[in-house]
Protein backbone atom coordinates (compact mmCIF):
# COMPACT_ATOMS: atom_id res chain seq x y z
CA UNK A 1 0.00 0.00 0.00
CA UNK A 2 1.14 3.29 -0.29
CA UNK A 3 -0.04 7.05 0.41
CA UNK A 4 -1.40 10.12 -0.73
CA UNK A 5 -0.35 13.43 0.40
CA UNK A 6 -2.20 13.44 3.43
CA UNK A 7 -0.55 9.97 4.84
CA UNK A 8 -3.34 8.23 4.43
CA UNK A 9 -2.76 4.65 2.83
CA UNK A 10 -5.01 3.17 -0.54
CA UNK A 11 -5.71 -0.04 -0.84
CA UNK A 12 -4.39 -1.65 -4.06
CA UNK A 13 -6.87 -4.02 -4.01
CA UNK A 14 -9.45 -1.35 -3.89
CA UNK A 15 -8.18 0.00 -7.23
CA UNK A 16 -10.55 -2.40 -9.24
CA UNK A 17 -13.65 -2.08 -7.67
CA UNK A 18 -12.90 1.37 -7.95
CA UNK A 19 -12.93 1.02 -11.80
CA UNK A 20 -15.71 -1.56 -12.28
CA UNK A 21 -17.93 1.02 -9.83
CA UNK A 22 -17.92 3.03 -13.12
CA UNK A 23 -16.71 1.39 -16.25
CA UNK A 24 -20.50 -0.26 -17.43
CA UNK A 25 -20.49 3.05 -18.33
CA UNK A 26 -17.88 2.67 -21.11
CA UNK A 27 -19.91 -0.29 -21.92
CA UNK A 28 -23.25 1.54 -22.25
CA UNK A 29 -21.44 3.94 -24.66
CA UNK A 30 -20.26 0.78 -26.55
CA UNK A 31 -23.47 -0.79 -26.29
CA UNK A 32 -26.30 2.21 -26.57
CA UNK A 33 -28.17 1.89 -29.74
CA UNK A 34 -28.16 5.20 -30.26
CA UNK A 35 -24.55 5.34 -30.82
CA UNK A 36 -24.55 2.60 -33.42
CA UNK A 37 -26.84 4.21 -35.27
CA UNK A 38 -24.52 7.64 -35.00
CA UNK A 39 -21.97 5.60 -36.46
CA UNK A 40 -23.49 4.16 -39.02
CA UNK A 41 -24.57 7.60 -40.29
CA UNK A 42 -21.03 7.89 -41.35
CA UNK A 43 -21.50 4.78 -43.49
CA UNK A 44 -19.19 2.34 -41.14
CA UNK A 45 -21.75 -0.24 -41.34
CA UNK A 46 -21.00 -1.76 -38.03
CA UNK A 47 -23.10 -4.60 -36.88
CA UNK A 48 -21.36 -6.00 -34.28
CA UNK A 49 -20.83 -5.01 -30.30
CA UNK A 50 -17.64 -6.26 -30.60
CA UNK A 51 -16.53 -4.38 -33.37
CA UNK A 52 -18.20 -1.09 -32.45
CA UNK A 53 -15.90 -1.46 -29.60
CA UNK A 54 -12.62 -2.21 -31.55
CA UNK A 55 -13.43 0.65 -34.03
CA UNK A 56 -14.27 3.47 -31.06
CA UNK A 57 -11.60 2.51 -28.97
CA UNK A 58 -9.02 2.47 -31.72
CA UNK A 59 -9.95 5.26 -32.85
CA UNK A 60 -8.72 7.42 -29.82
CA UNK A 61 -4.91 6.56 -31.01
CA UNK A 62 -5.67 8.06 -34.94
CA UNK A 63 -5.53 6.66 -37.92
CA UNK A 64 -3.66 3.01 -37.10
CA UNK A 65 -2.70 0.24 -38.79
CA UNK A 66 -3.69 -3.48 -38.25
CA UNK A 67 -0.71 -4.42 -36.06
CA UNK A 68 -0.88 -1.13 -33.56
CA UNK A 69 -4.24 -2.05 -32.96
CA UNK A 70 -3.27 -5.99 -32.55
CA UNK A 71 -0.50 -4.70 -29.96
CA UNK A 72 -2.90 -2.62 -27.88
CA UNK A 73 -6.10 -4.62 -27.67
CA UNK A 74 -3.80 -8.03 -27.52
CA UNK A 75 -6.16 -10.46 -27.37
CA UNK A 76 -8.67 -9.79 -30.50
CA UNK A 77 -8.43 -12.49 -33.59
CA UNK A 78 -6.11 -10.88 -36.18
CA UNK A 79 -8.75 -11.29 -38.70
CA UNK A 80 -11.28 -9.73 -36.99
CA UNK A 81 -9.22 -6.32 -37.00
CA UNK A 82 -7.56 -6.79 -41.04
CA UNK A 83 -11.54 -6.71 -41.28
CA UNK A 84 -12.25 -3.56 -39.81
CA UNK A 85 -9.20 -1.27 -40.50
CA UNK A 86 -8.07 0.77 -42.17
CA UNK A 87 -10.82 0.19 -43.68
CA UNK A 88 -13.11 2.08 -41.01
CA UNK A 89 -10.13 5.39 -41.51
CA UNK A 90 -11.10 5.45 -44.87
CA UNK A 91 -14.70 5.48 -44.55
CA UNK A 92 -14.85 7.73 -41.59
CA UNK A 93 -11.83 9.83 -40.09
CA UNK A 94 -11.31 8.50 -36.06
CA UNK A 95 -12.15 12.47 -34.90
CA UNK A 96 -15.31 12.01 -36.90
CA UNK A 97 -15.91 8.37 -35.09
CA UNK A 98 -15.52 9.61 -31.74
CA UNK A 99 -17.54 13.17 -32.19
CA UNK A 100 -20.66 10.94 -33.11
CA UNK A 101 -20.14 8.40 -30.77
CA UNK A 102 -19.88 11.17 -28.00
CA UNK A 103 -22.72 13.51 -29.84
CA UNK A 104 -25.10 9.88 -29.82
CA UNK A 105 -23.96 8.99 -26.00
CA UNK A 106 -24.49 12.52 -24.60
CA UNK A 107 -28.20 12.89 -24.24
CA UNK A 108 -28.52 9.32 -23.77
CA UNK A 109 -26.44 9.17 -20.80
CA UNK A 110 -28.11 13.09 -19.61
CA UNK A 111 -31.87 10.98 -19.93
CA UNK A 112 -30.20 8.33 -17.85
CA UNK A 113 -28.97 10.10 -14.74
CA UNK A 114 -31.76 12.78 -14.68
CA UNK A 115 -33.32 11.20 -11.76
CA UNK A 116 -29.29 11.33 -9.83
CA UNK A 117 -28.99 13.95 -7.18
CA UNK A 118 -26.91 16.65 -9.60
CA UNK A 119 -24.98 17.46 -6.21
CA UNK A 120 -24.04 13.78 -6.05
CA UNK A 121 -23.58 13.27 -10.19
CA UNK A 122 -20.90 16.68 -9.80
CA UNK A 123 -19.02 15.02 -7.01
CA UNK A 124 -18.53 12.08 -8.72
CA UNK A 125 -17.28 13.21 -11.83
CA UNK A 126 -14.75 15.51 -9.85
CA UNK A 127 -13.68 12.15 -8.37
CA UNK A 128 -13.28 10.68 -11.47
CA UNK A 129 -11.85 14.21 -12.40
CA UNK A 130 -8.93 13.60 -9.85
CA UNK A 131 -8.20 9.77 -10.82
CA UNK A 132 -8.06 10.42 -14.40
CA UNK A 133 -5.99 13.32 -13.83
CA UNK A 134 -3.65 11.55 -12.09
CA UNK A 135 -3.32 8.63 -14.08
CA UNK A 136 -3.09 10.50 -16.81
CA UNK A 137 0.77 11.65 -15.66
CA UNK A 138 1.62 7.62 -15.87
CA UNK A 139 1.18 7.28 -19.69
CA UNK A 140 4.71 5.60 -20.27
CA UNK A 141 4.19 1.97 -22.14
CA UNK A 142 0.42 2.57 -21.95
CA UNK A 143 -0.46 3.39 -25.63
CA UNK A 144 -3.87 2.80 -25.75
CA UNK A 145 -4.51 4.40 -22.73
CA UNK A 146 -2.11 7.66 -24.38
CA UNK A 147 -4.23 8.11 -27.37
CA UNK A 148 -8.09 8.79 -24.92
CA UNK A 149 -5.47 10.79 -22.54
CA UNK A 150 -5.30 12.71 -25.72
CA UNK A 151 -8.63 13.10 -26.05
CA UNK A 152 -9.14 15.55 -23.41
CA UNK A 153 -11.78 15.98 -21.18
CA UNK A 154 -15.34 16.84 -22.43
CA UNK A 155 -16.17 19.47 -19.52
CA UNK A 156 -19.62 18.10 -18.39
CA UNK A 157 -20.25 16.09 -15.69
CA UNK A 158 -21.89 13.27 -16.91
CA UNK A 159 -19.25 12.75 -19.87
CA UNK A 160 -16.47 14.10 -17.65
CA UNK A 161 -17.83 10.23 -16.00
CA UNK A 162 -17.75 8.13 -18.96
CA UNK A 163 -14.79 9.63 -19.95
CA UNK A 164 -12.76 8.87 -16.90
CA UNK A 165 -14.31 4.88 -17.27
CA UNK A 166 -12.52 5.14 -20.50
CA UNK A 167 -9.27 6.43 -18.91
CA UNK A 168 -9.35 4.09 -15.91
CA UNK A 169 -10.13 1.08 -18.28
CA UNK A 170 -7.28 1.73 -20.59
CA UNK A 171 -4.98 2.75 -18.00
CA UNK A 172 -5.27 -0.91 -16.10
CA UNK A 173 -6.00 -2.69 -19.07
CA UNK A 174 -2.23 -1.22 -20.56
CA UNK A 175 -0.77 -2.12 -17.17
CA UNK A 176 -2.55 -5.43 -17.24
CA UNK A 177 -1.44 -6.20 -20.36
CA UNK A 178 2.42 -5.82 -19.35
CA UNK A 179 2.01 -8.94 -16.35
CA UNK A 180 0.32 -11.00 -19.42
CA UNK A 181 3.36 -9.99 -21.31
CA UNK A 182 5.98 -10.85 -18.67
CA UNK A 183 3.97 -14.24 -18.56
CA UNK A 184 4.57 -14.97 -21.77
CA UNK A 185 0.11 -15.54 -22.57
CA UNK A 186 -0.79 -15.25 -25.86
CA UNK A 187 -3.85 -13.26 -26.92
CA UNK A 188 -5.92 -16.29 -26.70
CA UNK A 189 -4.36 -17.89 -24.08
CA UNK A 190 -5.13 -14.34 -22.19
CA UNK A 191 -9.15 -15.70 -22.77
CA UNK A 192 -8.86 -19.15 -21.22
CA UNK A 193 -7.12 -18.32 -18.38
CA UNK A 194 -9.74 -15.56 -17.62
CA UNK A 195 -12.24 -18.39 -17.93
CA UNK A 196 -10.71 -20.78 -15.92
CA UNK A 197 -9.32 -17.89 -13.05
CA UNK A 198 -13.18 -15.82 -12.90
CA UNK A 199 -15.22 -19.15 -13.65
CA UNK A 200 -16.83 -17.46 -16.64
CA UNK A 201 -17.99 -19.32 -19.75
CA UNK A 202 -15.14 -19.43 -22.26
CA UNK A 203 -17.71 -19.96 -25.43
CA UNK A 204 -18.54 -16.07 -24.23
CA UNK A 205 -15.30 -14.66 -24.09
CA UNK A 206 -14.30 -16.80 -27.24
CA UNK A 207 -17.60 -14.78 -29.11
CA UNK A 208 -16.48 -11.31 -27.57
CA UNK A 209 -13.26 -11.29 -29.15
CA UNK A 210 -13.87 -13.39 -32.77
CA UNK A 211 -12.03 -16.48 -31.33
CA UNK A 212 -13.12 -20.13 -33.42
CA UNK A 213 -13.31 -23.32 -31.48
CA UNK A 214 -9.76 -24.57 -33.02
CA UNK A 215 -8.00 -21.79 -32.04
CA UNK A 216 -9.66 -22.16 -28.73
CA UNK A 217 -8.91 -25.80 -28.18
CA UNK A 218 -5.60 -25.20 -29.11
CA UNK A 219 -5.28 -22.53 -26.81
CA UNK A 220 -6.35 -24.95 -24.04
CA UNK A 221 -3.86 -27.37 -25.13
CA UNK A 222 -1.05 -25.83 -25.25
CA UNK A 223 -1.60 -24.27 -21.11
CA UNK A 224 -1.82 -27.87 -20.37
CA UNK A 225 1.00 -28.71 -21.33
CA UNK A 226 2.49 -25.36 -20.14
CA UNK A 227 1.67 -26.34 -16.85
CA UNK A 228 -1.09 -23.64 -16.64
CA UNK A 229 -4.07 -25.71 -16.96
CA UNK A 230 -5.21 -29.43 -15.59
CA UNK A 231 -5.15 -32.03 -18.28
CA UNK A 232 -9.10 -32.29 -17.85
CA UNK A 233 -12.86 -30.46 -18.14
CA UNK A 234 -14.19 -28.03 -16.81
CA UNK A 235 -10.72 -25.17 -17.32
CA UNK A 236 -9.14 -25.56 -13.42
CA UNK A 237 -5.91 -23.83 -13.31
CA UNK A 238 -2.61 -26.01 -11.55
CA UNK A 239 -1.90 -24.44 -8.06
CA UNK A 240 1.28 -22.70 -10.20
CA UNK A 241 -1.09 -21.66 -12.80
CA UNK A 242 -3.37 -20.21 -10.09
CA UNK A 243 -0.31 -18.52 -8.16
CA UNK A 244 0.68 -16.76 -11.44
CA UNK A 245 -2.53 -15.75 -12.51
CA UNK A 246 -3.05 -13.66 -9.24
CA UNK A 247 0.38 -12.62 -9.22
CA UNK A 248 -0.50 -10.47 -12.81
CA UNK A 249 -4.02 -9.26 -11.13
CA UNK A 250 -1.98 -8.18 -8.29
CA UNK A 251 0.58 -6.61 -9.96
CA UNK A 252 -2.08 -4.43 -12.49
CA UNK A 253 -3.65 -3.66 -8.81
CA UNK A 254 -0.16 -2.04 -8.02
CA UNK A 255 0.44 -0.72 -11.40
CA UNK A 256 -3.37 1.30 -11.19
CA UNK A 257 -2.89 2.98 -7.79
CA UNK A 258 -1.05 5.79 -9.27
CA UNK A 259 -4.99 6.89 -10.15
CA UNK A 260 -6.34 6.75 -7.22
CA UNK A 261 -3.71 7.90 -4.82
CA UNK A 262 -5.07 11.23 -4.75
CA UNK A 263 -8.08 10.78 -3.32
CA UNK A 264 -6.91 8.57 -0.40
CA UNK A 265 -9.01 5.78 0.96
CA UNK A 266 -12.24 7.77 1.65
CA UNK A 267 -12.49 9.35 -1.77
CA UNK A 268 -11.52 5.74 -3.40
CA UNK A 269 -14.65 4.45 -1.08
CA UNK A 270 -16.96 7.62 -1.82
CA UNK A 271 -16.11 6.88 -5.52
CA UNK A 272 -17.22 2.94 -5.45
CA UNK A 273 -20.48 4.18 -3.85
CA UNK A 274 -21.58 7.09 -6.04
CA UNK A 275 -20.26 5.06 -9.25
CA UNK A 276 -22.66 1.78 -7.92
CA UNK A 277 -25.89 4.80 -7.42
CA UNK A 278 -25.09 5.94 -11.31
CA UNK A 279 -24.48 2.39 -12.72
CA UNK A 280 -28.17 1.38 -11.01
CA UNK A 281 -29.24 4.34 -13.23
CA UNK A 282 -27.94 2.94 -16.18
CA UNK A 283 -29.61 -0.43 -15.41
CA UNK A 284 -32.99 0.82 -15.15
CA UNK A 285 -33.02 2.15 -18.23
CA UNK A 286 -31.47 -0.83 -20.09
CA UNK A 287 -28.19 0.58 -20.42
CA UNK A 288 -26.02 -1.41 -17.63
CA UNK A 289 -23.11 -3.63 -19.29
CA UNK A 290 -22.16 -5.08 -15.75
CA UNK A 291 -23.66 -8.60 -17.20
CA UNK A 292 -22.29 -8.89 -20.32
CA UNK A 293 -19.15 -6.15 -20.70
CA UNK A 294 -15.69 -7.10 -22.60
CA UNK A 295 -13.19 -9.29 -20.93
CA UNK A 296 -11.46 -6.75 -18.53
CA UNK A 297 -8.05 -8.05 -19.80
CA UNK A 298 -7.73 -5.22 -22.69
Amino acid sequence: MTTNGSGHRVDPARTRPALRSIEPTFGAGVLSPAVHEGLNRLGLGLDDVGVVNLVTRAAAMGPVGVDVVLATFYNVNPALVASVIPGSWEKASPDEILTAQREAFSPVLAAAWAPLDPSELAELASLCRTAGEAASTNVEGRALFAGMVSQGWPGEDHLDVWHAAKLLREHRGDGHIAGLVVEGLSGIEVLVIHAAFDGLPGELLARSRHWGDEDWRAAVADLQSRGWLVESEPLTLTEDGRRRRQWIEDRTDELALVAYEPLGPDGVERMIELGEKAVAALGAVGLSSRARRPPPAS
